[in-house]
């Protein structure tokens, strides 16, 4: 039935595509509401950010699955803004000029765009390591607005930039640490890099471009420097904080 719920979602916004407004009272309404409602989840303010959640939210999630209810929502926040946020900061921006809205008659409307995750460093420094699009479904009800559902999609890693596949090939191979074996591979439009003892995974990330040498992960303040002579890729170096804690020659 939830499948089937979703997939009337997806028909309706289909429907409604010549009805998008980019302005308006409507728009201005939504928009506003995005904007605090997300500054909510930025800042953990879960108090907040449970005030705007419906009595029946679900929370359909392309990489998590399905939240079912506004009390597994907030207890997935509450992990969120709990130990998960003490290892790795995140905060939301939405991509403005990508923000849709269409209405529903007699109900409310949907809410469609696309948004940015950012790793958070300090008070002044973040990275951008996802990106992926969203749809809302806001109901007017009582004379409030309130969150009925929420699809989240097309999760992809996203760096500060996007190198070709030539560029991220030149990195691709096994490194020799003093205690590993450190493989970077090629994985979509980025790279991954994977630490092996005995062969056997024992640790992975995301590596996404800074510069065209300089690569930065998805968690903690780590930075990764390849080093080329004559466009032959010869070592990596490592940094945490800005201070370099290991170079790692490359064997093949």
């Amino acid at each position: 039935m939830k499948q089937l719920r979703l997939i009337t979602i997806f028909i309706l916004i289909t429907c409604l595509e010549g009805f998008a407004q980019k302005k308006g009272e409507l728009y201005n309404t939504i928009s506003k509401l995005d904007s605090i409602f997300f500054r909510a989840m930025n800042e953990c303010d879960l108090k907040k950010y449970e005030s705007f959640l419906a009595f029946d939210y679900e929370f359909y999630h392309d990489k998590q699955g399905l939240t079912v209810s506004k009390a597994s929502e907030i207890k997935s926040m509450n992990l969120f803004c709990g130990e998960q946020r003490k290892r790795q900061k995140i905060k939301r921006e939405l991509i403005k000029k990508s923000l849709e809205i269409y209405p529903i008659a007699n109900y409310g409307a949907i809410e469609n765009g696309e948004h940015i995750f950012h790793l958070v460093i300090d008070e002044n420094i973040s990275k951008p390591i996802s990106k992926a699009k969203f749809t809302n479904i806001w109901r007017f009800d009582n004379n409030e607005w309130k969150l009925a559902r929420t699809i989240s999609y097309n999760h992809v890693p996203y760096g500060k930039i996007q190198l070709d596949d030539k560029i991220l090939k030149l990195y691709e191979g096994n490194y020799q640490a003093s205690d590993r074996i450190v493989n970077i591979k090629k994985e979509g439009k980025t790279l991954k890099m994977t630490d092996l003892i005995n062969k056997k995974e024992v640790w992975s990330s995301e590596m996404l471009a800074e510069t065209e040498t300089t690569f930065y992960l998805n968690q903690n303040n780590i930075q990764i420097k390849f080093m080329k002579k004559e466009e032959k890729v010869e070592k990596l170096a490592v940094y945490q904080n800005g201070k370099l804690i290991e170079e790692i020659k490359k064997i093949k």
